[in-house]
């Protein structure tokens, strides 16, 4: 019976979460297809922007492995968002590492600002850009779309940070297409190419911006990185490979639970402190045989 209370009194004390909270502050991330991440006390406004692109002989493209909400065509590409517009939250500080959000107001204290700029299809062969909702900061026109970013640059992609990890999100990768390394969650690398306009192209990037545009100055490419709560696996970090998508059965983080580093270890002490206690009582009751609402000692089988 002792080791029965036992786990019972461990497993309610494990099973109290320490949340981690999204960073204070205003800002947006790109919108999965399990839509945006409410939770940790957080809400998000949604919005959207579509590019239209090329007319004759289309190209856009978008990695095997693709989460991303938002229509597809070799018409036009939707970018949708969710955007953090009211201040309240966790730490003002986001974790040191490399990745990018997007801007919406003041960029936190150790980002860096930066932007890329999308010329988009002139003609009118096809549906008109269009800007729906609450989006980053940038410009917005008919015929080219400015995004504005803040970007983490000088910490260590293989070095895990802690953000809330309960539902999948995204960040943009910066300096590479190598996904910041997030606790308790599997990354998998992700991009979409955007073929814009042909002639004149004014395609721009500047100041700290995600990985992408560099590899084709006359189409736009841009690296995403998407989290789903698991097991990290360095396997799938920058490989875009691959990678099932079962809410139902994805495990859940330790990373969340009071043992969670950042902000488990004093929830670790308690729970530790509370197991021994625990076991101290009950070992005492038995010896007394006054167990409050326990079966009193058996003896040994025959």
């Amino acid at each position: 019976m002792e080791l029965k209370y036992l786990l019972f009194f461990s497993s309610i004390i494990l099973a109290v979460r320490c949340e981690l909270m999204w960073p204070s502050g205003t800002y947006g991330i790109p919108e999965a297809v399990t839509g945006c991440p409410d939770f940790s006390g957080t809400s998000w406004k949604r919005g959207y922007t579509y590019h239209d692109t090329a007319d004759i002989e289309p190209a856009n493209k978008r990695s095997a492995n693709y989460h991303l909400a938002g229509n597809f065509t070799q018409h036009g590409i939707e970018q949708r968002f969710c955007i953090k517009d009211k201040p309240e939250g966790g730490s003002e500080f986001w974790p040191e590492g490399k990745y990018c959000i997007y801007k919406k107001g003041v960029c936190p204290t150790n980002m860096d600002e930066g932007s890329i700029k999308w010329d988009d299809e002139h003609s009118k062969l096809d549906q008109r850009n269009r800007h729906v909702g609450v989006l980053p900061d940038g410009n917005y026109e008919e015929t080219s779309t400015e995004v504005k970013y803040c970007c983490s640059t000088k910490g260590d992609v293989t070095k895990p940070i802690n953000l809330p990890n309960t539902a999948p999100f995204y960040l943009m990768t910066y300096d590479s297409p190598t996904c910041q390394k997030v606790a308790g969650m599997k990354a998998s690398s992700e991009f979409i190419k955007f073929d814009d306009n042909d002639k004149g192209n004014t395609n721009a990037a500047v100041g700290a911006h995600p990985y992408g545009p560099s590899e084709d100055k006359f189409n736009t490419k841009v690296y995403y990185c998407y989290y789903e709560p698991g097991e990290e696996s360095t396997d799938d970090l920058g490989t875009g490979k691959s990678i099932q998508d079962d809410k139902e059965h994805a495990p859940k983080s330790s990373s969340g639970l009071a043992v969670a580093i950042g902000c488990g270890v004093a929830g670790a002490i308690v729970g530790t402190a509370s197991i021994v206690f625990t076991t101290r009582r009950i070992l005492a009751a038995r010896a007394k045989g006054l167990a409050d609402g326990m079966e009193g000692p058996k003896p040994d089988a025959p």
